[in-house]
């Protein structure tokens, strides 16, 4: 294998964040026929159809929600992601989705994994966040209740089948914090909305 192909590829990953696709390589003149030989022997893993990352040291992939926590540091998991994390949904999301602040320059993303950014004001940002250790790696993630809290908010958006189940799960899970939740949905103006949901729920 040419050592020069090997290297080409190595900087296409790093010019892409980590993942590539197809075309990214044959631009830099790797060919299909490369591409598949970078893969058999061990240079390149295929992540789906048409995207590849290096192939790691270890057997198992690295968590994909630690990799978009370092694609975009400032940024905290969020909606549907956070819900998933703490398993409130049964509900696979298909894209991260991550908050900024509304003043933060909107950050550089790769193709994969797909990453949908959600910016939010001073309030909405600063409530609830919390830090996990996920594989040594610490991610910034909003708690359960502000979870619940943007969930209702973003309803329409997310779907309101979603939330339901979403604020259902919350409330039969051991780790709720209904003081925090109540508190939560004052300072972020959606407690009446929140209450007209828990009334029906509970």
């Amino acid at each position: 294998m040419n050592e020069q192909i090997i290297t080409t590829a190595k900087q296409v990953l790093e010019e892409h964040h980590g993942f590539a696709r197809t075309k990214d390589f044959i631009t830099a003149g790797i060919s299909s026929y490369y591409i598949k030989k970078l893969e058999s022997i061990g240079e390149i893993e295929r992540v789906k159809q048409g995207v590849y990352r290096q192939a790691g040291e270890v057997n198992e992939p690295p968590n994909e929600i630690v990799e978009v926590s370092k694609l975009v540091p400032k940024g905290v998991i969020c909606l549907l992601s956070a819900l998933s994390y703490y398993e409130l949904t049964t509900y696979n999301p298909w894209e991260y989705q991550i908050a900024i602040h509304r003043g933060s320059k909107k950050p550089k993303l790769p193709d994969y994994p797909p990453i949908k950014v959600i910016y939010l004001a001073d309030a909405q940002y600063n409530i609830g966040i919390d830090e996990v250790d996920i594989d040594g790696s610490t991610i910034k993630i909003y708690d359960r209740e502000k979870t619940i809290c943007d969930m209702v908010r973003y309803r329409e958006k997310i779907g309101i089948d979603l939330m339901k189940e979403g604020l259902r799960n919350y409330l039969q899970s051991p780790s709720k914090n209904i003081t925090r939740l109540v508190s939560y949905a004052d300072k972020l103006r959606i407690r009446t909305v929140l209450q007209k949901y828990l009334e029906v729920l509970i």
